[in-house]
């Protein structure tokens, strides 16, 4: 599968599971950044990971993320 179908994959709200073929539909959350917020601390929150945190709201700073942002987030 190309990474332009898992974007659109993403985008939709399904994932894929491990090893195998079998579409997964993920929730998504909105998550408003607050003021000493960092994306490690959000991935923890959500046991979602940083590089998954990135790719999903294309963060191109991983540094710099700001109070009153919302994160798009996919949880299973």
């Amino acid at each position: 599968m190309s990474d332009k179908e898992m974007k659109r994959l993403d985008d939709a709200g399904l994932g894929r599971v491990s090893g195998g073929t079998q579409e997964v539909r993920k929730q998504k959350i909105g998550y408003t950044v607050k003021r000493g917020d960092t994306l490690i601390k959000i991935a923890a929150m959500f046991d979602v990971s940083v590089l998954d945190l990135i790719t999903w709201n294309d963060i191109r700073n991983p540094d710099l993320i700001y109070a009153g942002q919302t994160l798009v987030i996919y949880k299973s």
